[in-house]
């Protein structure tokens, strides 16, 4: 999806309604370590963690992290309990806020996450390994490819109790994007927008040609060249439980969820258990290039 496919993202298949469970743990022992209110002290943090084959970092609370250079990327396994600071890029460099490497485990809570400008995938976090984000927020996140959080190839991700708002992605998915196995649990995808630049953006929430679940989720009033909500594409499956799609916007139609085995003719599958795919325009999933059962117009 990201470097391999031009307007592709992300594949493999998942039981209808099943949501997977990531668990990511710290490493057993480690003692936390109390991250002073500086950039310089988080990047120092993170390096001894990976240095130390993981660790817990406890951030000073309500402390603005003003990023200056990029952090060390994951490489262990980290937990990062945010106490509700804020990690945020304060620089004309662009680079994302996180990311974690292939192997690298990162557990974050309780943080917002914006300003982050990757040029190519992942604003917020760009992940490679295992990722699982609770209680946080991602604003104003920028990247060509998932504008806040971007699973790559063979990572896990696991994202509950937040809200992606503001995101642009030049290309797919504005929100988030998937090429891996990835969860969205009762959280929130408000105003993101993919495409515009490209002309050719799909998902302006979320985007996905792996294995997704989202469940109990708002994914609402995004836009996109096209399929403003949720683009499933070259041979994704998507499963959307519980969940609003609602007052998506899109060039092109459809507005609301897309379905297309666009550009290797591999068919991909949406699955809408008990959702409400409502008030996208131009339209709900009409024009989706594969139907998508039990959504109407």
């Amino acid at each position: 999806m990201f470097t391999r496919k031009s307007s592709a993202l992300i594949a493999q298949a998942m039981c209808a309604g099943a949501v997977a469970t990531v668990v990511v743990t710290a490493t057993p022992a480690s003692a936390q370590t109390i991250v002073p209110c500086s950039a310089t002290a988080l990047s120092a943090a993170i390096a001894a963690a990976n240095g130390a084959q993981g660790g817990d970092l406890v951030l000073a609370p309500g402390c603005t992290y003003a990023l200056t250079t990029p952090l060390p990327d994951i490489t262990s396994t980290i937990t990062v309990n945010a106490r509700h600071s804020t990690l945020t890029r304060s620089s004309t460099a662009s680079f994302g806020i996180l990311s974690v490497a292939s192997g690298g485990k990162l557990s974050i809570s309780d943080a917002t996450i914006t300003n982050g400008d990757a040029p190519d995938f992942g604003g917020g976090i760009a992940n490679r390994g295992v990722l699982h984000v609770t209680d946080s927020v991602f604003r104003d996140n920028h990247a060509t490819y998932s504008g806040a959080i971007g699973g790559g190839s063979g990572s896990t991700t696991w994202i509950e109790r937040t809200t992606i708002q503001r995101n642009t992605a030049k290309v797919n998915g504005g929100g988030v994007a998937n090429d891996g196995n990835m969860t969205i649990l009762n959280s929130r995808l408000i105003g993101n927008t993919a495409g515009a630049v490209s002309g050719n953006g799909v998902g302006g929430g979320v985007a996905n040609d792996g294995t997704l679940n989202i469940v109990r989720s708002d994914i609402n009033e995004n836009h996109a060249d096209r399929a403003g909500g949720v683009a499933d594409i070259d041979g994704g499956t998507t499963t959307i439980k519980d969940t609003n799609v609602n007052a998506n916007t899109a060039d092109v139609a459809p507005g609301g969820v897309l379905s297309t085995p666009e550009p290797n003719n591999i068919s991909g599958t949406v699955n809408l258990i008990s959702s409400w795919v409502r008030n996208n325009r131009p339209t709900n999933c009409a024009g989706s290039n594969i139907a998508i059962a039990g959504c109407t117009n």
